[in-house]
């Protein structure tokens, strides 16, 4: 790591409205601290040097900092930050009153910006009652919730709860494999899962928690649950049960294990393995593998192909993005990344280790489908191993890189922007289908007839879509609009046409050509 990168950094994310699931053990111990200045400089100082030395575009940090400090407005309306008439001091206003000034020592040092943050918000607290009662954390969250609103949509802040949160559900959690409900007597257990802690030490469905670590949990909120059922791998936790089939409650202790969500669902019709991949965690390549080769095993050569449906796939970990592609691509590019920082300049090529070696894959895409999952979209549709079907994706072109911050939130701040193997960014316009499910009618009896028809138009298309990085805001808008995404109604179309073009090798190879990097483009 370039050492102009502090050494916290946790890892690359290409996320886009990422749900946020999960929760720590314990609570942040920062929510319930008052501001301490000196804190608060580490604090600003990691923050903005992040921002200096990783994000994308060069940025003025000296107007960042200010404008982060009159963030504190979402806690006090009253309070206002200005630079003074000479620029040397931020000046603090109560009510348009200045209420004290703090001398900017050298406005190119950051750690001398950090300074004057912390105390131009130790100056706004002995003027403001609601700065003064604010946590450390509220006031962390304004700041740096403004900042990041000044640089990208994507570019973002986490709390050190939010941090903990995402953290599981990018790499896992200890956990003991259930999902609740909340009940009158504390939780229901609602499901189990397979071949983890909860299933093997007897737990079942319909169980109800009373109490954990023999304290009752009656009437906990479901969050708090979970925090305490969530802890240290290989720690056991003690659970007070209720089951119906028996008279009196029982006490049950599970060791908790390494949990990560699952995010790979495979199920087979006609033939065909229909594989969900719903986000990209530490876990997604592995899942997908494993899903292939149960295909394989269960369907034998009566297995026609592979449909990887990442309809609605908001995206995650850029590394499980590359793995995927990687697992169907024996040679060739799957991924550009540029940015300002040296370390952003990164090349992902295939290596010669794949599955699924001649048998046909289409991937279904939507408008929600973005960041990672058009990743893989792209780089097997450019290399011609892949069809996409459906709808244009969003356009999530850009990778985050996530950076720990002392308080133990994270900045997740935008490093580079992605290219498909071909050259064209992803960004904005995203990944174009190779067969537009809504420039086909539904009762098409003849997918291949409908298809012919219009593949001089599908040429035209990708032409237009790989020249379109330098073209105005009017040729992108209408780019965009090649293929619209459109709710679908009475039965899933999309996947329809998917199976009908890889059952027809001749049509499927054709498809494969229109959109191939040098034919299409």
């Amino acid at each position: 790591m370039n050492s102009a990168i502090r050494p916290a950094t946790a890892g690359f994310l290409i996320l886009c409205l990422l749900a946020v699931g999960g929760c720590s053990a314990n609570s942040d111990p920062s929510d319930r601290l008052r501001f301490d200045p000196a804190s608060a400089v580490e604090f600003f100082d990691a923050g903005l040097s992040y921002i200096r030395d990783v994000y994308i575009d060069p940025s003025d940090i000296e107007e960042l900092a200010l404008a982060g400090l009159n963030g504190l407005r979402r806690i006090e309306p009253n309070i206002a930050v200005a630079r003074s008439s000479d620029r040397r001091r931020f000046v603090v206003l109560m009510d348009g009153t200045p209420v004290d000034e703090i001398e900017i020592a050298n406005k190119n040092d950051v750690r001398t910006l950090a300074e004057t943050a912390a105390h131009a918000v130790a100056a706004a607290q002995r003027t403001s009652d609601r700065l003064r009662h604010a946590s450390a954390e509220a006031i962390y969250e304004a700041i740096f919730d403004t900042i990041a609103r000044r640089l990208d949509p994507y570019t973002r802040y986490a709390s050190a709860e939010a941090a903990r949160e995402e953290r599981a559900d990018r790499d896992g959690f200890g956990g003991i494999g259930i999902t609740i409900e909340i009940h009158p007597d504390g939780a229901l257990i609602a499901s189990v899962k397979k071949g983890q802690p909860a299933e093997s030490t007897g737990l079942l469905v319909g169980d109800r928690i009373l109490a954990i670590a023999g304290h009752s949990i009656s009437g906990f909120p479901l969050r708090r649950i979970v925090n305490l059922l969530r802890g240290p791998v290989g720690k056991t936790v003690a659970l007070t049960i209720r089951r119906d089939a028996l008279g009196e409650p029982f006490e049950i202790s599970v060791r908790r294990e390494r949990i990560v969500l699952q995010t790979v669902y495979l199920s087979r019709d006609k033939d065909f393995a229909h594989i969900r991949v719903t986000g990209f965690n530490q876990e997604t390549s592995h899942e997908l593998r494993a899903a292939a080769d149960t295909a394989y095993r269960d369907l034998g050569s009566r297995l026609r192909g592979l449909i990887i449906d990442m309809r609605g796939n908001p995206g995650g970990l850029l590394d499980q993005a590359v793995e995927i592609a990687d697992l169907f691509l024996d040679h060739g590019a799957i991924l550009r990344t540029r940015g300002r920082h040296p370390r952003s300049q990164q090349f992902f090529d295939a290596n010669s280790e794949t599955i699924a070696k001649g048998l046909p894959i289409a991937v279904l895409m939507d408008g929600a489908s973005a960041s990672a999952a058009e990743i893989v979209a792209s780089a097997l549709q450019d290399q011609g191993r892949a069809i996409v079907v459906g709808a244009s994706s969003f356009g999530k072109g850009t990778v985050q890189q996530v950076l720990r911050l002392p308080n133990d939130g994270e900045l997740i701040l935008t490093w580079a922007r992605m290219h498909a193997p071909s050259g064209y960014v992803l960004h904005k316009l995203g990944v174009l289908p190779t067969v537009c499910s809504g420039k086909l009618q539904r009762d098409s009896g003849n997918i291949a007839e409908a298809l012919d028809k219009i593949s001089v138009q599908i040429r035209q298309d990708f032409r237009a879509r790989r020249n379109a990085d330098n073209a105005d805001e009017e040729a992108q808008a209408a780019i965009k609009a090649l293929c619209p995404w459109q709710p679908q109604e009475g039965g899933d179309f999309d996947l329809k046409i998917a199976e009908r073009v890889l059952e027809r090798r001749p049509l499927y190879n054709k498809m494969l050509a229109q959109a191939r990097t040098g034919t299409g483009s």
